[in-house]
Parts: structure tokens; C-alpha cells; sequence
């Protein structure tokens, strides 16, 4: 029986999309030079992971970027959160969720300026706890990040339900003995995959 539902953050709560953000400030060039040396490299998932921190990016990359955007791209690599817009529909969703009873975790690779600025995201209010890959220097989908889940919250893995919007993170969760669904971006698909999976809903 599901009793807990885990939420990713980025896709799922709020929209990290560095390519639409990035095409929309700079020319092609830029973003793709941004994309490939920052947001979809290893430095930026290191970051999440907390071995490296905005400063270290910049020294490394800033070299490489245009004068023009120096300053937007260290901005969004010291912050990215004021690019990422949360999902409004999720909150409702949530609160119908938190009503029926369920109890609300997030997990998320993400860097420890989450705490500074979960106060952009208003369905956070209703989870009752957060676990941030940076504070166990662990990432998703990596097996350790979920027992650690399972432990710090007092989880019992088959009661859970994990929701991502990225596969390999799903089979992840999966392979540590949750349940879990991809998350595509619509909520209709969302609410029909729970309740195939056995979420009252």
C-alpha cells in the first residue's frame, strides 16, 4: 500500500529548462557553448553532488565566455532559480494528495542553494521533508541516495511511490524498491500513471 510520495524538484515542481532560458537571452553560439562547458556537463552535476561550487565553474569556464554574457551566465550558474519558473498546477495537486492522506518528501539532485530559495516554490510548504543530494555528496540515480531517503525519513521502500521526470532516475528508484512513474509534463498523464500504480487519486 502507498503511503509516501516522493517528488523530483526540476521538471517536475518547477521548469529547468537551460535551453529554453538560454536561446532566449543569447545567440546560438552562446547557448551552445553554455550548455555543453556548464548546464549539461559533469561540472553542473557535480555541483548538485556538492564537490563543486559557482565559483569553481566560473574560473574554469568563464574564460570561454563572451564578454557580452559574462554576466547573465554567472548569474544563473551562482542562481539559477529565478530562471526556473515552478509549475503552478503542481501545488493544488499536492494539497489534493496531502488531503487523502499521503506524506509528501522531496528528492532532488541539487546544490545547497536550494534552502535559500525553496521559498520560490510554493508547493514546497506542503512536504514534510527535503533531501538534497549536496548535503550527502550523493547523487540519483545512484543506489545510496535512495536508502539514504528510506533512512533519514523512516521509509518503508514498498510504500513508497517516487515521481521523476528523468528515466534513468526512475529505474533507479526502482531498482532500490520503490515504485515510481516518469513524470512527461502533463499532469493528466501523471495522475492516471499513480493511479495505475495503485495511488488513490
Amino acid at each position: 500500500m502507498i503511503k509516501n510520495i516522493i517528488f523530483d524538484m526540476g521538471g517536475v515542481l518547477i521548469d529547468f529548462n537551460p535551453e529554453k532560458t538560454l536561446y532566449g537571452f543569447f545567440d546560438r553560439e552562446t547557448a551552445d557553448l553554455v550548455l555543453r562547458e556548464i548546464f549539461r556537463n559533469l561540472r553542473w552535476s557535480e555541483k548538485d553532488r556538492g564537490t563543486v561550487t559557482p565559483d569553481d565553474i566560473m574560473a574554469q569556464v568563464g574564460p570561454m565566455i563572451p564578454p557580452h554574457a559574462y554576466d547573465r551566465v554567472n548569474d544563473m550558474v551562482h542562481n539559477l532559480y529565478p530562471y526556473m519558473p515552478p509549475f503552478p498546477e503542481m501545488r493544488g495537486f499536492i494539497a489534493s494528495l496531502k488531503k487523502k492522506g499521503y506524506r509528501i518528501f522531496l528528492l532532488s539532485n541539487a546544490s545547497i542553494d536550494f534552502f535559500d530559495n525553496k521559498y520560490r516554490i510554493p508547493a514546497l510548504d506542503l512536504f514534510e521533508g527535503y533531501l538534497i543530494s549536496a548535503d550527502y555528496l550523493l547523487l540519483k540515480p545512484e543506489r545510496e541516495i535512495y536508502e539514504k531517503l528510506f533512512s533519514k525519513f523512516g521509509l518503508e521502500r514498498e510504500e513508497c511511490i517516487f515521481i521523476d521526470d528523468v528515466q534513468e532516475n526512475v529505474d533507479g528508484s526502482i531498482a532500490a524498491g520503490m515504485k515510481a512513474v516518469r513524470h512527461n509534463g502533463n499532469l493528466d498523464d501523471l495522475r492516471l500513471n499513480l493511479r495505475n500504480a495503485g495511488v488513490d487519486i
